[in-house]
């Protein structure tokens, strides 16, 4: 995948991030894209030939939205009964950055808070998983977040409702 200085690209662990500029790294020797996080200012430097292991991605496109709101649309996946395995299960999906798991988790969350309400602590994780779709949606459609949260909402409230 070519690149270009001023590309929005999604780190997975970092977020959205723009093409700061092509450059050697002084230690590893290696060529780097150097990307600028957008939420925090930080300076990522990835190794041109690591792209793919890092995981480093283009902003969704409308097809990958389209994706992305039928994950939100599906019905809720089998979890486990146990709060905690259920927890870390959704804590390890929301780890590996990809917006369908993501959207699938927050689907879940979303789902269960219909029916039967979330702890404290799934609140705060559905709050967390939240924020990378949001910002993926704001990007690929040009709107503020608020906007972004508004569509994911508008996305999913047909199937919230919980028979």
């Amino acid at each position: 995948m070519p690149f270009s200085k001023g590309q929005i690209l999604v780190h997975p662990h970092h977020g959205p991030a723009v093409v700061s500029s092509f450059q050697t790294h002084p230690r590893m020797q290696k060529n780097c894209i150097v990307l600028e996080v957008q939420s925090s200012h930080l300076m990522v430097w990835v190794p041109v030939d690591q792209v793919d292991h890092v995981g480093l991605r283009p902003v969704l496109d409308r097809a990958g939205l389209e994706t992305l709101f039928g994950v939100l649309r599906a019905p809720a996946d089998k979890e486990d009964a146990q709060w905690s395995r259920r927890y870390k299960d959704n804590a390890e999906k929301i780890a590996t950055g990809d917006p369908m798991v993501i959207a699938a988790v927050v689907r879940n969350l979303m789902l269960r808070e219909a029916d039967r309400g979330l702890s404290q602590a799934e609140r705060e994780m559905l709050r967390h998983a939240r924020r990378p779709l949001l910002t993926e949606i704001s990007l690929s459609l040009g709107v503020s977040e608020g906007e972004a949260g508004d569509k994911l909402d508008a996305v999913w409230a047909p199937s919230g409702a919980v028979a």
